[in-house]
């Protein structure tokens, strides 16, 4: 063997297979359950695929055959030109225990060299933007042989039933609407890439995860009445139980979880006395730091790298986060 060389595999895994044909590996099981490729099991029960076999599909299809290297990661290329949606897929896709690559085009000739170069597994398609018809985009994409079994989840902000239909028919497994849902774009990453883990911070221990949930611990900071009704009505309801705590200022909030340390922020960047930096880096400090999240009406880039940067996990636009509160804590 030649000094330096990555060695030859024999066999690939779902993910290998996935990223070499630039689909999902939800996709590559069903080409094998489909017999379109020869499969086999390990004794664990993972399904493998021989190097011949992969070659001679990949010949046939058109598809150059790269040699995967280094860890498993997922490639999720985002077009559309608003920042706000590609901020919210890698906060999405940061709290899952898979890796991913996220990459967005924010124009054609972006999305087109993107998509020969990046070759991702899921793309997120928006379907109207400046210089951008989603509609042909998607068609032209299923048409390619090198593309065709490419993952495509539309979105748009001109949600109608014809327009869905529409992007369907052309090949679309889903869409949409904006502003985008968390929980919806969690649960499509989760289904086409065939993860069943939760988010990073879950616990693998069930009987831990469940003493976590018994003693979950919620403080909400903000002053906006309306919302703080709506996440308590939210957390509230089903289990398991939680309990909330409520503070309307910085100084107050870093009282409170002195006094009684939170498992969950949900944090206002809206709060007046908020120096966003010093109060979530002093609570992202403690012996246990909690899992805080960090919303704003209309985060800016630097908003969200400002939030991220002192400890906060995510930082979503309020409108995301009502509506999803249990789901985006994992309290379900």
């Amino acid at each position: 063997m030649s000094r330096g060389r990555t060695p030859i595999k024999d066999t690939y895994s779902t993910h290998d297979v996935a990223r070499i044909c630039c689909v999902t590996p939800t996709t590559v099981i069903r080409w094998i359950e489909d017999g379109l490729i020869p499969a086999f099991k390990t004794v664990g029960g993972h399904r493998r695929v021989r190097r011949e076999d992969l070659e001679r599909v990949c010949q046939e299809r058109g598809i150059p055959f790269t040699v995967p290297t280094g860890s498993e990661v997922g490639r999720i290329l985002v077009i559309d030109d608003e920042p706000v949606v590609l901020d919210l897929v890698r906060d999405v896709v940061k709290e899952l225990s898979h890796q991913f690559d996220v990459e967005v085009a924010r124009d054609a000739f972006d999305a087109g060299r993107s998509v020969a170069l990046f070759r991702p597994q899921l793309i997120f398609l928006d379907l109207m933007m400046p210089g951008v018809d989603g509609f042909e985009v998607c068609t032209r994409l299923k048409r390619d042989p090198a593309t065709t079994h490419t993952e495509i989840i539309a979105i748009t902000g001109y949600y109608t039933e014809a327009n869905m239909e529409r992007i369907l028919a052309a090949g679309a497994g889903a869409c949409l609407k904006k502003p985008l849902d968390v929980v919806d774009v969690r649960r499509r990453v989760l289904e086409a890439f065939n993860l069943r883990e939760d988010v990073r911070h879950s616990p693998a221990d069930p009987d831990q995860l469940g003493r976590e949930r018994e003693t979950a611990r919620v403080l909400l900071v903000t002053q906006n009445a309306d919302f703080r009704a709506r996440v308590k009505e939210e957390l509230g309801q089903g289990s398991p139980t939680v309990e909330i705590m409520t503070a309307q200022t910085g100084a107050d909030a870093l009282l409170v979880a002195q006094s009684a340390p939170p498992r969950y922020v949900i944090l206002s960047l809206a709060v007046p006395d908020l120096k966003t930096s010093e109060v979530i880096q002093k609570l992202a400090a403690s012996s246990q730091p909690p899992h805080i999240i960090a919303v704003h009406d209309a985060p800016t880039e630097e908003i969200r790298i400002s939030a991220r940067s002192a400890g906060a996990r995510m930082c979503l636009p309020t409108a995301a986060v009502a509506g999803s509160v249990r789901d985006l804590l994992g309290l379900t």
